[in-house]
């Protein structure tokens, strides 16, 4: 159970880096062109407007990537004996 939970986690990350970047790629964020105020304004746009819409897409994929992962290590363990 705790191997899952670490692919879980793991899928967790990745779909929340994912978002992120999709979050920075969106045409509602706008760059200010002084890289301290981007960041702060890019965290508090992902708060604000990518999680409260995105985070059921975030679950379901961080579950679905979490199986994947642990698919994945039950196959090179049964690959290698």
């Amino acid at each position: 159970m705790k191997k899952m939970i670490k692919y879980f986690l793991i899928g967790l990350a990745a779909m929340v880096i994912f978002t992120y970047l999709l979050g920075l790629l969106d045409d509602a964020f706008h760059k200010t062109g002084i890289w301290h105020k981007d960041i702060v304004s890019s965290i508090k746009y992902y708060v604000l407007w990518v999680l409260p819409y995105w985070w059921l897409i975030i679950l379901i994929g961080s579950i679905i990537l979490g199986l994947v992962f642990y698919g994945i290590r039950i196959g090179i363990k049964k690959l290698r004996g």
